[in-house]
């Protein structure tokens, strides 16, 4: 299985330190003005061939920074992360305020490891005790080694008035899991250190879908809330509104209302706080929750398909249906449509069950009526953007990827290559790089990379074909 990597972010602002303080102690202000500075800490993301995690969910319990005689307490989430859908994103954990200090180190602690995989190694695998049959999608409880884990940073992060760092931490998923699938949190973790200072841009945090819970016109922010966590995001004039109602005259009291669906793309700034850069409108509904999952099967003439959960837009989740979870769609009646995810789709097809196919990534507008737990009936399915992480082992022929060492559940649905659709055109929506290249050209053959697009699976003789908005490549 290749290299998967994946981001997550804990902003730490020391808003209420004192000045020459590094006990890690929270103060309250007195006369004297509070010296100040911001980390920012980033965590980045083999099995057995034949194993690739559609879900991965873990806890983090505590989280610590360290300094040689002290550390300070991090918040953190009470929600689990969903590993798997950040090959390509970053992920927002939590904010506080620390002492000033000189950190060396980081220390994790993690808890209710869950894995949701398909078993395509040809036998059945025994799991923590739970067998998975061969051919099956099994959601297990990995035994759970070494859960605490303290990592040595790279340099010593002086914690200074005003200073701004992010601590970029990859968690490496193929030296996590053992052949057992045992999980070991101690193994191939790193850090490196992101420093504005040096020119180095914060993490952004893009495509988050959740519900608006909460606005505050006096201070231009808007709170919204999905089964994976909260965030508050100012809404300035650089905040640009997607596809909302004509009424929407490009403000936050205009456009957002309590109960929509959006998806936000979002900015970290120096301060830990986020900025709203992009705001797409979803639904107006909060009665009909969108459910996020990667496709593993389709029964084109029952009008159903499966799919592995990994969001969901109703803040405390959705009854009986937790992220992981094996659910069966029911589409009889439901429209079709390719979200808007800022490139050019033109001319490819998604409009109806036979356009589907595994590995997909689909937003299900849940009916609330005829659904209950892991059975789903769908009022709309919408097409969103697959996270496919894999060796490159065919040359590019930019604008152009091919790749053909594909997860092990999408082979095993008879799909041997994919093409990747790069685009240098802003008319046809930029595909952004990132990581060790910057653009199609500079991605040189064997190379790992993780590619998101709305995946299209083409008829007539035609590759499947995934247009790129994101390309990092390792």
């Amino acid at each position: 299985m290749p290299l998967t990597r994946s981001i997550l972010i804990v902003a730490v602002a020391s808003l209420l330190a004192l000045a020459g303080c590094a006990t890690g102690s929270h103060v309250s202000l007195g006369s004297n003005p509070p010296q100040t500075g911001t980390i920012s800490m980033v965590m980045t993301d083999t099995p057995p061939a034949g194993v690739t995690p559609l879900s991965f969910t873990v806890m983090v319990t505590s989280a610590t920074l360290n300094t040689p005689s002290s550390m300070v307490s991090l918040p953190t989430p009470t929600t689990p992360i969903e590993v798997t859908r950040l090959q390509t994103e970053v992920g927002f954990l939590s904010s506080d305020s620390i002492a000033l200090g000189n950190y060396t180190s980081l220390t994790l602690t993690y808890a209710n490891p869950s894995l949701t995989f398909e078993n395509n190694t040809g036998a059945a695998l025994t799991v923590n005790g739970a067998i998975c049959a061969k051919g099956a999608v099994c959601t297990v409880t990995p035994a759970l080694a070494n859960s605490t884990t303290t990592i040595t940073l790279p340099s010593t992060i002086a914690l200074t008035n005003g200073a701004s760092d992010t601590l970029d931490i990859d968690l490496n998923l193929a030296n996590l899991f053992s052949a057992a699938l045992s999980t070991d949190f101690s193994a191939g973790s790193s850090v490196t250190i992101v420093s504005p200072a040096l020119g180095q841009a914060l993490p952004t945090f893009e495509d988050v879908v959740a519900q608006v819970t909460a606005m505050d016109t006096t201070h231009s922010t808007v709170t919204i809330q999905n089964s994976l966590g909260t965030s508050i995001a100012t809404v300035n004039s650089s905040t640009v509104f997607h596809d909302f109602p004509s009424s929407c005259k490009s403000t936050l009291a205009t456009c957002i209302s309590v109960g929509q669906i959006v998806s936000a793309n979002m900015a970290l700034q120096s301060t830990a706080a986020l900025i709203a850069t992009d705001l797409f409108f979803k639904d107006t509904t909060a009665t009909e929750s969108e459910v996020e999952g990667v496709i593993t099967a389709v029964n084109v003439p029952a009008q159903q398909f499966n799919m592995v959960v990994l969001d969901e837009s109703a803040p405390a989740g959705v009854a009986g249906l937790a992220l992981g979870s094996n659910a069966l769609v029911g589409s009889t009646g439901a429209t079709f449509t390719a979200d808007d995810m800022g490139v050019d789709t033109t001319g490819y097809l998604f409009s109806g069950v036979a356009d589907l196919m595994v590995g997909q990534e689909v937003s299900v507008l849940r009916n609330s009526t005829l659904s209950s737990g892991t059975s789903l009936t769908a009022d709309r399915v919408l097409l969103r953007a697959s996270r496919i992480s894999t060796a490159l082992t065919v040359p590019a022929a930019c604008p152009s990827l091919t790749i053909s060492t594909l997860p092990s559940f999408i082979a095993a649905a008879g799909t041997a290559q994919i093409s990747v659709l790069t685009s240098s055109s802003s008319s046809n929506g930029l595909t952004e790089f990132a990581g060790t290249a910057n653009a199609c050209s500079a991605i040189p053959t064997h190379a790992t990379i993780s590619a998101r697009g709305q995946l299209f699976s083409v008829v007539g003789g035609g590759l499947p074909t995934l247009i790129a908005s994101k390309v990092v490549t390792h």
